[in-house]
């Protein structure tokens, strides 16, 4: 078995956990700010997350909801790249864990997690891609949750 390699990335919102938690597991809300999908909160639920495609790659990740603790944690596997993928190390199958828990203010504290990263050369710009993006997408949440608490997407 390969040694793998894990993000963590944390964030304070202002927002309640149930704004949240439904930013997180609303397929229409989590497009907004992360990517289109079909998610549903429910343990084994198969869905799609869609990128753009690259190379030969078509940008579909195949995901499955592993673990669901209503406004607590949002855990799924998360797949897809392509054997002439090169830069982005072939192909990724990665775990997502979503942790979220109250703040004395009435926010919410996120914690992402992100297992699995091969930690094979190969797979270091999977590896910064990521790394990046996980700032990116809860640098986004912040911006996108006002707006999607304001119009109830």
């Amino acid at each position: 078995m390969s040694e793998t390699r894990s993000i963590t990335t944390e964030k304070d919102f202002e927002h309640p956990i149930d704004a949240v938690w439904r930013a997180m597991t609303d397929s229409e809300w989590l497009a907004v700010w992360f990517f289109p999908n079909d998610i549903r909160p429910v343990e084994g639920h198969s869905f799609t997350i869609w990128s753009r495609p690259i190379e030969r790659w078509d940008g579909e990740f195949q995901c499955k909801v592993l673990e669901v603790v209503p406004n607590e944690k949002l855990s799924f596997r998360w797949k897809g790249g392509h054997e002439e993928l090169k830069g982005f190390g072939h192909f990724m199958d990665v775990t997502v864990t979503w942790t979220i828990s109250p703040l004395p203010n009435g926010g919410t504290h996120l914690l992402f997690v992100q297992e699995g990263i091969d930690a094979d050369p190969a797979a270091d710009a999977l590896y910064d891609i990521m790394l990046k993006g996980a700032d990116s997408v809860l640098r986004s949440l912040a911006k996108r949750i006002p707006d999607l608490l304001e119009h109830e997407a």
